[in-house]
């Protein structure tokens, strides 16, 4: 029987739209996607997730790994918070879903710079009961660590939680830590998906 509604963040409540981060700082498409491989698809992104590697290091390491305009590579991580837009179907969810009474968590791999950003600037991230954020645990998804961290911090038991996530990865090692899972991989599915899960919680 499901209780807690687990919510990751990127292409669940903001959408993460690399590509058009990388075309917010370069015109050149072949530069776009040049900036992705030694940002984005570098394993220094990952390090900032898990707050390994501080930010003007991870600037400066793919500052050094290209020959693009260093001000363009240093404008996609400044460029990075704000381009995290709320996807409103998913918001309206959770305001319904916390008028409910339901108990929502946030579970996310995310930069610690942009994780201080929306949460000053997006207030329905008050809405949850608790916030489980990459960078300040220093664990990422999918490393069952973090959702035992969660459950742990918060008392709750793993069969009563439910996991929202874009990654069939993420969602699998919710599931192998016991939990349930739902993948979004419709950015605008975010509403159905929540108030079901809502509605199945109610009824239980």
């Amino acid at each position: 029987m499901i209780k807690n509604l687990v919510l990751d963040i990127g292409n669940v409540i903001c959408e993460w739209n690399p590509q058009r981060l990388s075309a917010s700082v370069l015109d050149d498409t072949a530069e776009q996607q040049a900036l992705l491989d030694v940002t984005v698809k570098h394993s220094d992104w990952l390090a900032l997730d898990k707050n390994t590697i501080a930010l003007d290091d991870a600037i400066s390491n793919a500052q050094a790994r290209t020959t693009i305009n260093k001000d363009a590579v240093a404008g996609l991580y400044h460029k990075l918070p704000a381009s995290l837009v709320a996807l409103d179907p998913t918001v309206d969810a959770m305001h319904r879903a916390h008028a409910a009474g339901v108990p929502m968590y946030i579970l996310s791999n995310m930069h610690a710079h942009s994780w201080t950003y929306l949460k000053n600037n997006h207030p329905y991230f008050a809405l949850c009961t608790g916030v489980v954020i990459s960078s300040e645990v220093k664990l990422i998804k999918p490393d069952p660590a973090i959702y035992r961290y969660l459950t742990d911090t918060f008392n709750l038991r793993p069969e009563e939680c439910v996991f929202v996530d874009d990654m069939k990865e993420n969602c699998d090692a919710a599931e192998s830590c016991g939990w349930q899972s739902r993948q979004m991989s419709d950015t605008q599915a975010g509403g159905k998906i929540i108030d079901k899960l809502v509605q199945d919680i109610l009824a239980a």
